[in-house]
């Protein structure tokens, strides 16, 4: 009549369930992560998106371009500094130019938003 006083968990109970606790953690962790750096990603796209809209409003309006080639300048939007370069080619008919507008931040390399459109010169 050997009674077993063991109670509780074993070793090998114990590190199994650390394991799968540290994954779903490190799991959870990531997803967090990498929400919250997408967040980041399409706010400015968002503000690089409008900064593009605003510069073919100011084309078609104030800024109108003389003829075929390159401007650029930088604007402050959001707290950030940002680069915009627009390139004017001559388009598909007499009257019409093409566009193409690049916005980035002034700080990284890569431009996140590219504008594409027509212009008919009045």
């Amino acid at each position: 009549m050997k009674q077993n006083l063991s109670k509780g968990f074993s070793l090998l109970e114990v590190a199994i369930a650390l394991l799968i606790l540290s994954t779903s953690v490190i799991a959870i962790y990531q997803v967090i992560s990498s929400s919250t750096i997408s967040t980041f990603e399409l706010e400015d796209r968002y503000i690089a998106r409008e900064i593009g809209n605003n510069r073919v409003a100011l084309m078609n309006t104030i800024d109108i371009p003389k003829g075929i080639g390159t401007r650029e300048g930088v604007i402050d939007m959001a707290g950030f500094e940002w680069e915009w370069k627009e390139k004017i080619d001559k388009g598909p008919a007499i009257n019409i130019y093409e566009y193409t507008i690049l916005i980035k931040k002034k700080s990284s390399s890569n431009y996140i938003y590219e504008a594409r459109g027509y212009l008919v010169k009045k």
